[in-house]
């Protein structure tokens, strides 16, 4: 049996029906025989995991693992993401963050047009949607890609791959840069100002990966600096353990933003083909141990 700890699309559900799909209202013997869960982190009530004693695989439906509280999932649980579900529109939402902020659009006055093509595009975090970033740079903008990384997804998108030590050196190169990393111990305000001071005057920074990685104050002050640098993201700050959206930032003219809608909460398209991902890697969790994006508790 598998707990859902919310409605899944009947497509991810029939993915999983050979199981049996279970809700928290089941009774407790239908819980005990749970040997697994799908679900956003948001939606896990803890305290029904101790009421699943045969429970060895957590699934979630979204590609950060960052609101998972580890320390109250059992310690022999597999814990897999749902990284790469959101690649598409995740990429797709990238560039248009990524143009609308070199062309100045919706900017009140007129403001310099940035042109890319031809120029270096550095991506921090290369899996799916890090690398979908850069094929399209390159395919689509003639760009010279560079790769900051533990690992990467598709190493034939990047003209250069570096390690995470690099890339304090690899900013001030880039003319445009785009944030896909996740937000772990390693990389939570990894782009303080030091890091973000390195970029050139005129560069443009994209996050598409958590608000955190980024460091609030130091990215603030920089644009206030350089009205010529600009920033652009879809993910923000969490205050009070939500994330908010009422950032300072919006009222510079340097500063371009959207509400979170790159993945599956600005699309139902991307929400389904989301959960049927994650049902499809549970099942091969649990039937070919061929199941992909297995967390490091260690990150955490």
């Amino acid at each position: 049996m598998i707990l859902s700890a919310g409605r899944l699309h009947p497509e991810a559900r029939r993915i999983l029906d050979g199981f049996g799909v279970v809700d928290a209202s089941a009774g407790e013997q239908a819980l005990a025989g749970c040997v697994a869960v799908i679900a956003w982190p948001s939606d896990i009530d803890y305290s029904i995991l101790r009421r699943l004693p045969s429970i060895k695989v957590l699934q979630t439906i979204s590609a950060g693992v960052d609101d998972l509280d580890f320390a109250k999932v059992p310690a022999g649980v597999d814990i897999y993401s749902n990284a790469g579900a959101y690649t598409v529109p995740a990429a797709e939402h990238a560039w248009a963050l990524l143009l609308a902020a070199a062309k100045g659009v919706g900017v009140e006055a007129r403001t310099e047009n940035y042109i890319l093509r031809g120029r270096t595009l550095l991506v921090l975090g290369c899996g799916a949607i890090g690398s979908a970033v850069a094929q399209i740079g390159k395919a689509a903008f003639g760009m010279r890609t560079a790769g900051v990384s533990r690992s990467f997804r598709a190493p034939e998108a990047f003209d250069d791959r570096r390690s995470p030590d690099q890339l304090e050196e690899s900013i001030p190169e880039a003319d445009a840069i785009v944030d896909a990393l996740p937000l772990n111990k390693e990389t939570r305000s990894v782009l303080g100002y030091r890091a973000l001071s390195g970029m050139k005057r005129g560069a443009v920074l994209v996050n598409v990966g958590r608000a955190e990685t980024v460091d609030e104050p130091s990215v603030e002050r920089l644009l206030k600096e350089r009205p010529e640098t600009r920033y652009a993201t879809d993910v923000f700050w969490r205050k009070g353990g939500k994330e908010d959206f009422s950032s300072g930032l919006w009222s510079l003219p340097n500063f371009y933003g959207t509400f979170h809608t790159a993945g599956g909460l600005g699309a139902e398209e991307a929400l389904r083909r989301a959960e049927e991902a994650a049902a499809e890697n549970l099942r091969l969790a649990l039937t070919t141990g061929g199941a992909r994006n297995l967390v490091d508790r260690s990150d955490y």
